[in-house]
């Protein structure tokens, strides 16, 4: 489904213990809500955690995380 790639952050928790060694701790994982109407689990970046709160603005940033896997992530709007 297309997706403008803007929405709000519409639930988040902070993780500081790594699931794989290619996401540097702490991270962000959150419930972004689209423009579009639907939810997707993401990661949040580029934003200081005391900065992370629900119903911020944010949008869609592609990052590379290894050579086969590149992974949507949001990123403050």
């Amino acid at each position: 489904v297309k997706s403008s790639g803007k929405g709000v952050l519409y639930s988040y928790t902070t993780v500081f213990r790594p699931q794989r060694i290619e996401f540097e701790v702490p991270y962000v994982v959150a419930i972004v809500e689209l423009e579009e109407g639907w939810h997707m689990l993401s990661n949040l970046i580029e934003c200081d955690l005391d900065a992370v709160k629900v119903g911020m603005s944010v949008e869609v940033s592609f990052k590379k995380m290894t050579e086969e896997i590149t992974l949507p992530m949001f990123k403050p709007a």
